[in-house]
């Protein structure tokens, strides 16, 4: 019988930076600098697979050391192990661009524009879509075979992405042994300080921003289609 390995989060993030090494001399003539790979819930950004911060966030008390974080979220780190990459160097775009000084995204992040779509087509990414999403833009490329096909030839150890933030709640249901409800991208703040039950909870309200003037409207409404009437702009989902 084959022992099982005991993974912990350190040997996934040690991982997550031997891949943005291979991805950075592979995608971008190593011209990525040293950056802070982190691990963390998704928080108010229940569907975001990971984010790149548009300035330094880490680094030493003088300054000296400055460094961007990319951060993939701790619900989603044991889905497939392409989307994981996917994710990974979607946020190495941005970076890139960042860094060489093109914009490639509008409307506080959220829009992903052409210069975004060009940049990732050229690495390998596709479109099941000929034109951009209203809100997200060209956000939703996918690896496509030929990128899947370099990555999974990269010496890439694929068992460490087993983990995954559950929460309390589910890993309690499993304890009393009731079928555990899938509850990643959602909020567990209140289940996780007191043990209670996910079943039957209600969904937390979705919060809505205009682009333009920040004003804020919550709905419990998944998808919600309004103008804001001061600026004439779409609210989009924070």
């Amino acid at each position: 019988m084959t022992e099982l390995k005991f993974i912990t989060i350190s040997d996934i993030v040690e991982e997550l930076h031997k891949v943005f090494d291979l991805f950075n001399k592979a995608y971008f003539n190593e011209m990525l600098p040293p950056t802070a790979i982190t691990i963390q819930s998704n928080g108010n950004r229940k569907l975001s697979m990971g984010w790149c911060t548009t300035k330094p966030v880490w680094g030493n008390e003088d300054g000296s050391i400055q460094m961007y974080e990319i951060n993939l979220s701790a619900e989603f780190m044991n889905q497939d192990f392409f989307e994981t990459m996917d994710t990974m160097l979607h946020e190495m775009v941005h970076l890139f661009h960042m860094v060489t000084g093109v914009q490639d995204t509008s409307r506080e992040g959220i829009y992903h524009n052409k210069r975004f779509r060009d940049k990732v087509l050229e690495l390998g990414f596709e479109y099941n879509e000929s034109k951009p999403h209203p809100q997200y833009g060209w956000t939703f490329a996918r690896l496509g075979a030929k990128a899947k096909e370099k990555i999974g030839g990269m010496p890439i150890n694929r068992e460490v992405f087993v983990l995954a933030r559950y929460g309390y709640a589910y890993f309690k249901a499993i304890t009393e042994g009731r079928k555990p409800q899938s509850i990643k991208g959602s909020s567990e703040a209140s289940s996780d300080q007191n043990g209670g039950s996910i079943e039957g909870s209600k969904p937390s309200a979705q919060k809505w921003v205009c682009p333009n003037c920040n004003v804020i409207v919550r709905s419990h409404k998944k998808e919600l289609n309004i103008i804001c009437g001061d600026c004439n702009q779409q609210y989009v989902k924070d």
